[in-house]
């Protein structure tokens, strides 16, 4: 199957870890050029080794940038053009998850969630797709999650956040559609993660239960329809939410 990516210049936020890491493994395999950019240096220094464990350069696809600050974002779009080329595609990755109920979460934990979550995929997807215009082509990937498709307790900031991005991204696919941009978004389930796998082994299997493929989705599950979405074998998707979430949602109680 050819996906077309070779030589792709492909940004991913919150590419030190989890997710990210695996988009930016996945794009590698394909002969992408997936370039890392997180807040986090040391952890960001690192993973860009491993993702390009055998260039002597590695360092130069790493990029230290908060996705909260647009003018930082903007300058770090100029640099990765003058490095490498104009982005052809990218992938909003970062984002954080602050729980608490409704009549206790602060002022603070709700814009910290907004700041990143929403407004720090704003500004990303913005200066790629500035690039992307100018080409008349390319792809953006956005990171939902099921929490933006249906609620849980305890979850106002996070759920209101992911919703806003699901619905950006449709607006933002009518806008650029006449660019030859497409823009979809890909909603997670429940994903192994560390912090998930130290929960109790009964509140674990409790989640596993509930999913009809009896299994937790990985990083890499969800790497492989961002991979999709991203390449030409999506050709006529745009504006679109692919949920994987191994049938989670199917389910009416």
């Amino acid at each position: 199957m050819d996906l077309n990516m070779q030589s792709a210049v492909v940004p991913v936020t919150g590419a030190a870890s989890g997710i990210g890491l695996a988009i930016c493994k996945r794009l590698r395999v394909e002969g992408a050029i997936p370039l890392l950019l997180d807040f986090n240096e040391q952890r960001l220094e690192a993973t860009v080794r491993e993702v390009y464990p055998d260039d002597a350069t590695a360092p130069r696809y790493g990029y230290v940038v908060d996705v909260r600050d647009s003018k930082a974002m903007d300058a770090c779009f100029l640099k990765i053009k003058r490095d490498h080329g104009a982005a052809t595609h990218a992938v909003a990755n970062a984002g954080i998850l602050i729980g608490g109920h409704v009549l206790e979460i602060t002022d603070e934990q709700w814009h910290q969630v907004m700041d990143v979550n929403l407004h720090g995929a704003l500004y990303f997807c913005r200066a790629a797709a500035r690039q992307m215009a100018e080409a008349k082509r390319g792809s953006i990937v956005a990171m939902g999650s099921l929490a933006g498709l249906r609620a849980k307790e305890s979850r106002t900031s996070y759920a209101s956040s992911k919703a806003a991005v699901i619905n950006m991204t449709r607006a933002f696919a009518l806008d650029l559609g006449k660019f030859g941009i497409r823009v979809n978004a890909v909603a997670p389930g429940l994903i192994e993660t560390p912090m998930r796998k130290e929960k109790p082994a009964s509140i674990l299997q409790a989640e596993i239960d509930k999913v009809p493929l009896g299994r937790l989705g990985t990083a890499d599950d969800v790497a492989k329809v961002v991979l999709f979405l991203l390449s030409d074998m999506a050709g006529y998707i745009t504006g679109e939410t692919i949920v994987t979430d191994g049938g989670l949602m199917a389910r009416y109680l």
